[in-house]
């Protein structure tokens, strides 16, 4: 998908160039029929130049207009074309000519800088090489297509070479320029174990990684299929637009017969139909659109269509999970209390055998736990996931659980020392997780994860940016889910809640009125992020299924990008409704000034494209968004 972007470029390139060449051979035509056309009138020669013209150039909106009668669409050209024919029946073929010459010249210049923005997100994916290096098991190299590149296969990549697939070091070290997919300028180091995504330069070192994702699966290659997501998805300023559209052409239709009906001069109704094409409006929300998920995809932030920089303009409330969201999502153990009797090593294994094939942060600290210390893993019987509690199955053939005190019946069922054991270690913050075996509680796992850098300072600026709730949803503890909320300066706290518990807090808040946009980023938010106003998904530690429920990913998990999604999203809002504002004033000035006799058909046909022009310079300024403030430091 990524290489057939390049061939369609080429393709497109191509194309342009041919219908420029014809518009402005058709333009050097009515030219030279108005130079050779005598002052006493039009000449055979002058005739036939000027019908060549509109053949090069008049001939292609009138076929236009008619597939659209024909389709039963809304289609704009009818106007022109009627405009046209109607400059041919009164012999006005010159007229004719030029007004052909300068619709088809406006609307080229109009694709070529609403291009601008799609190509801003064509050029992500064109940055993916085409070729990558496979060290076979004998540590040969061999150059193959990228396209063959499959899961597991071991990778070169040299200082000075693009990253051809998202990897995961295996040996070395390097800097990684990110700034094409993260918008961050400065490289990032990155040692064994850390992921190099697809697209991204190697800087300094020579690494070996294993491929993780490959393809369309790959960070580059989701940037690619939001392309056409991006542009499907419409504002609904811009759907309303389109409406307003199909009433546009009976309206023109019904001025311009009103305006030869009391001039009796056809001129004036055809100046009102050149005048009366509501392409500024039209344009209004698509190029608003483009640029602004343009610049959201360079800044990190992947949107899957321009409505949901809509709903995020709107947003009054905004929502975290906890774990892998606020925090790091790479917690560790930091407490293993077993119970009388029982080995904290025996505590950590069972756990860390039935959390085996677990990818939640909780079950890597507590299989990298007992890996470090040489407590061995092997793989369980059975194993089932209790969404936001907790796993339980077999290990060795005897029942294991390994979760929440919910998840096993409460903490009345708990012995009074391990009671207590929990309120110690939530109240340092941390995640308490019990253990059970065969019914009997063998102890209790304490782990902590940190907060990221940026939490602090993002919900400082959506503060300053008027969201009025911030809050967190968390399957955790109460204590531990505030000593967080504390750290990172926010108050409103929902803790101890399943999925279900999560949207029933989503539908409370829907049904007071508010706007949520809910951030998270495993399995168990994917209800949530498709109940919210807007789903945002946590883009390279997110799950899957996470990212496929969101409406938004962010490509380099940083949270500190979410004030800038809700400044853009309201940027974009604004722009449509000035878009509108010119696309109706440009229309209704034109086609005043062409009932009143004040605009000639070719005068029309400039001042139509000047604000078609106009409109799509005013979407292009979006890509100079710049970042909100954000808060101070504490």
């Amino acid at each position: 998908m990524i290489g057939r972007f390049s061939r369609l470029d080429a393709y497109r390139g191509l194309f342009a160039i041919k219908e420029l060449a014809l518009c402005l051979a058709g333009g050097v035509l009515a030219l030279a029929a108005y130079l050779v056309a005598p002052a006493s009138g039009p000449s055979m020669l002058s005739v036939l130049l000027g019908l060549l013209a509109v053949a090069l150039n008049g001939l292609p909106i009138v076929v236009g207009a008619a597939r659209g009668v024909m389709e039963r669409r809304v289609n704009v050209d009818e106007l022109v074309s009627l405009a046209i024919l109607a400059s041919l029946a009164q012999g006005e073929v010159l007229t004719a000519a030029v007004v052909s010459f300068i619709m088809t010249l406006g609307s080229l210049i109009e694709e070529a800088v609403s291009d601008g923005a799609r190509r801003s997100i064509e050029s992500l994916a064109a940055l993916t090489p085409q070729e990558a290096t496979l060290l076979d098991a004998d540590g040969r190299e061999r150059v193959v297509p990228v396209a063959s590149v499959k899961l597991g296969d071991r990778i070169l990549v040299r200082p000075g070479e693009r990253i051809p697939v998202d990897a995961e070091i295996v040996s070395g070290a390097t800097a990684v320029d990110e700034s094409a997919l993260t918008g961050e300028s400065l490289p990032r180091e990155r040692h064994p174990g850390d992921t190099i995504l697809a697209g991204t330069l190697n800087y300094t070192g020579r690494v070996e990684a294993r491929a993780v994702k490959v393809g369309e699966d790959s960070t580059f290659g989701k940037v690619v299929k939001l392309v056409v997501a991006a542009e499907a998805g419409k504002p609904r300023a811009a759907r309303i637009v389109d409406r307003w559209a199909a009433w546009f052409t009976p309206t023109v239709l019904g001025l311009a017969g009103l305006a030869w009906t009391i001039t009796g001069d056809l001129d004036r109704a055809v100046a009102v139909l050149v005048a009366g094409c509501p392409c500024a409006l039209l344009m209004a929300g698509p190029t608003a659109t483009v640029a602004a998920v343009g610049l959201a995809a360079r800044r990190g932030i992947l949107v899957k269509g321009g409505q949901y920089l809509e709903e995020a303009a709107r947003a009054d409330a905004v929502l975290f999970d906890k774990t892998g969201t606020l925090t790091l999502g790479r917690p560790d153990v930091t407490t293993v209390v077993p119970m009388d009797g029982e080995d904290a090593a025996d505590v950590i294994g069972c756990a860390a055998c039935l959390e085996k094939d677990c990818t939640h942060p909780l079950a890597t600290a507590i299989v990298g736990k007992a890996r470090r210390e040489g407590i061995p893993v092997a793989a369980p019987d059975a194993m089932a996931t209790v969404v936001g509690l907790g796993v339980r199955g077999t290990v060795a053939g005897q029942a294991a659980e390994v979760g929440s005190p919910e998840m096993l019946g409460g903490e009345a069922e708990l012995p009074e020392a391990l009671r207590e054991c929990l309120a110690d270690i939530r109240e340092r913050g941390a995640t308490a997780l019990v253990v059970r075996r065969e019914g009997a509680v063998l102890g209790v796992i304490g782990v902590a994860d940190k907060a990221r850098e940026t939490a602090f300072l993002a919900v400082d600026a959506l503060r300053k940016l008027g969201i009025g709730t911030v809050g967190i949803l968390s399957g955790d503890h109460a204590k531990a889910v505030r000593a967080l909320a504390k750290g990172v300066g926010i108050e409103d706290v929902w803790a101890q809640l399943t999925p279900a518990g999560k949207l029933d807090v989503l539908a409370r808040l829907q049904e007071q009125g508010r706007r949520v946009l809910f951030v998270g980023d495993g399995v168990n938010d994917a209800p949530a992020l498709a109940r919210a106003n807007v789903g945002v998904a946590m883009g390279a530690a997110g799950s899957d299924v996470a990212l496929e429920t969101a409406d938004v990913a962010l490509a380099n998990d940083d949270i500190g990008r979410l004030p800038f999604l809700i400044h853009l999203g309201r940027r974009m809002v604004r722009m449509i409704g000035v878009n509108i504002g010119l696309g109706l004033v440009f229309n209704a000035v034109a086609i005043l000034g062409g009932a009143y006799g004040l605009l000639s058909p070719v005068a029309a046909a400039v001042f139509h494209n000047v604000g078609s022009v106009v409109v799509v310079l005013s979407s292009a300024s979006l890509a100079f968004t710049t970042e909100p403030p954000l808060g101070g430091r504490r």
